[in-house]
C-alpha cells in the first residue's frame, strides 16, 4: 500500500455558480446542507483552478452536483466532465441538458406524448437556409411568436410579429440557431389573472406558481386556488415533461386558454432564475425559493439516509 497517497475529501454536494444574482440561493443551499447533515462545497471563478486539480488529483470528491455555471463559460463545463469521470451523479447531467435545452430537440417527443403545445414551425439555422417559403407561415394567426430554439429569459423572442421579415431579421442575428414560430397563446383571465403559470419539478417535487407573462411577476398557487385551476394536470404535465427531458431541476411555462386547455409554451428552463421576490419584483417568492432549497437538500439527503417513498399528496409542496 501506497501511505504517502493523500486521502480523499469527500463532498456530499458541489455547487457551482458564477452569476452575481446567484448568492441569495447559493447561500440559502449552502445553510439548508449545513443544517441536514450534508457537507456543501461552493465552486466559482476565485477557487475553479485549485479544485480542478484537487479532483484531478483525486484529493476532492463530489457525491452530488448542480451546475449553475457553464451555460455561459466552458470552464465549468471541463470541470463538469471531470466531475463524471470521476463518479460524481449530477443533479441535471450535462447530456440531457444540452440535448433538452434545444426547445427544437423535444418538440416532437412532447406531441408525441400528447402535451398541447402551441402551433409550430421549425425553421433551420439562418447560416445554413437563410430564405424560407413564407407560405409556411400561413396557418398561423397574426401575430406570432418567434424564438430561438436555445435561450433563456425571453433573449431574442420576438412575441408580437406580424411578417415573414420580422422572423428574417430576427434569425439573422442568432445565425446558427434554429427557430420556433409558434402560434401565439392568449390565456384566461380568472379572478383578475392572467392564468399563464411557471410549473417548477424539483428533483420530483412539482411546485406551481401564477407567473404574468406581461408583467413577469410571480405569485404562489394557494390550496385555495385549486377550485380554479387544476393542479393535478400541471403535475401531470410537467412529469411528463420531465420523462422525457431526464432533467431533474427545471421549470415549464404553462398557459390555460379560453376552451379550457392547458398549452405548454415554454418546455425546459434551465438554469431557473431563483432571485428572491424581496429583492426583486420579477423575482421567485421567497417561500418557494425555500421549498426548492428543501426539495434539493432532501432528494440528496435521502439518498445518504434513505426514508419512505413520498405519497401522491406528498409530490406537491404548499406554503
Amino acid at each position: 500500500m501506497d501511505t504517502t497517497a493523500r486521502r480523499s475529501t469527500e463532498i456530499h454536494f458541489g455547487l457551482a455558480w458564477n452569476w452575481q444574482f446567484d448568492q441569495d440561493f447559493v447561500n440559502q443551499l449552502d445553510r439548508s446542507c449545513l443544517n441536514a447533515g450534508l457537507s456543501c462545497y461552493l465552486v466559482g471563478i476565485h477557487n475553479l483552478p485549485q479544485t480542478f486539480l484537487e479532483v484531478q488529483n483525486g484529493e476532492r470528491h463530489f457525491t452530488y452536483f448542480l451546475d449553475r455555471a457553464s451555460d455561459e463559460d466552458e470552464r465549468f463545463l471541463k470541470f463538469n466532465q471531470l466531475l463524471q469521470s470521476k463518479g460524481a451523479k449530477f443533479i441535471n447531467a450535462q447530456h440531457h441538458y444540452r440535448r433538452s435545452i434545444d426547445k427544437a430537440n423535444i418538440h416532437g417527443e412532447l406531441l408525441a406524448r400528447g402535451l398541447q403545445l402551441p402551433l409550430t414551425i421549425i425553421l433551420p439555422p439562418y447560416e445554413n437556409e437563410p430564405n424560407f417559403d413564407a407560405r409556411l407561415i400561413e396557418p398561423l394567426a397574426s401575430p406570432f411568436v418567434v424564438k430561438p430554439a436555445k435561450g433563456s429569459g425571453g433573449f431574442g423572442v420576438v412575441i408580437g410579429a406580424t411578417r415573414p421579415d420580422d422572423i428574417m431579421q430576427t434569425r439573422a442575428k442568432f445565425r446558427n440557431q434554429r427557430f420556433l414560430i409558434q402560434q401565439k397563446i392568449v390565456p384566461q383571465i380568472l379572478n383578475g389573472r392572467r392564468a399563464w403559470f411557471r410549473v417548477y419539478h424539483v428533483c420530483g417535487t412539482i411546485i406551481p406558481c401564477w407567473w404574468d407573462d406581461t408583467t413577469h411577476r410571480y405569485a404562489v398557487v394557494t390550496p385555495s386556488d385549486r377550485a380554479h385551476v387544476n393542479v393535478d394536470e400541471l403535475s401531470r404535465i410537467i412529469r411528463i415533461i420531465a420523462d422525457v427531458s431526464k432533467l431533474d431541476f427545471f421549470s415549464t411555462e404553462i398557459a390555460l386558454e379560453a376552451d379550457g386547455r392547458y398549452f405548454v409554451v415554454d418546455y425546459v428552463n434551465d438554469p431557473c432564475d431563483m432571485r428572491p421576490q424581496s429583492k426583486y419584483f420579477d423575482g421567485v417568492p421567497d417561500t418557494i425559493v425555500a421549498m426548492i432549497v428543501s426539495c434539493i437538500t432532501g432528494h440528496i439527503k435521502k439518498q445518504f439516509a434513505p426514508t419512505t417513498q413520498p405519497t401522491d399528496e406528498d409530490a406537491h409542496w404548499w406554503p
